[in-house]
């Protein structure tokens, strides 16, 4: 399989005096995964979440490392080495995943986006040789939030089925 990775982290809202601490990759241990728990359809973008965590949170920039869209489009939004804010006590050593919808109110995850969530999470265990059970849900994080609405271990399962060596990508930049 042969997916792009468009790698939005250069062009998405920063705070203009805020930065989030660089870090060692070979720390990154876990994965976390969101959801956007937006009643938007997954039509909410990477733009809109960097602009509500600028804004809104005073966060340095999106706290999230990849987003994942109904389409099935992968964007990158933050480089790995960034230790950006997602998951309270995870943010130094994991990377935060996210996929736009609220599926608490049935937005029913679409095929594209749940084997793209699949792809990425297999892709990013080979990279960091982490098994499967690297992979959380923020809601197993000890956050309160219920996010995301999947279920973990059949996720993790999908994960571990997948043959990591066959896995190939493409990061390209998008131009704002």
């Amino acid at each position: 399989m042969f997916k792009v990775i468009k790698d939005l982290s250069l062009f998405l809202l920063k705070h203009p005096t805020k930065r989030y601490n660089f870090r060692d990759t070979s720390t990154i241990d876990r994965i976390v995964v969101h959801q956007t728990a937006t009643e938007d359809n997954g039509q909410f973008t990477a733009y809109n979440i960097a602009s509500f965590h600028v804004n809104t949170n005073d966060w340095a920039g999106i706290g999230y490392h990849y987003l994942i869209t109904d389409d099935g489009t992968i964007y990158q939004t933050n480089p790995d080495n960034v230790s950006s804010y997602h998951a309270s006590g995870y943010n130094t050593r994991s990377l935060g995943v996210a996929i736009t919808g609220d599926h608490d109110l049935g937005d029913e995850i679409s095929t594209k986006k749940y084997n793209a969530l699949v792809y990425l999470l297999a892709k990013l265990c080979n990279k960091y040789n982490l098994s499967s059970s690297a992979i959380v849900g923020h809601n197993e994080t000890g956050s309160p939030k219920q996010c995301p609405s999947l279920d973990m271990d059949k996720l993790r399962s999908e994960v571990k089925k997948k043959e990591y060596t066959s896995i190939s990508e493409r990061v390209c930049s998008i131009s704002a």
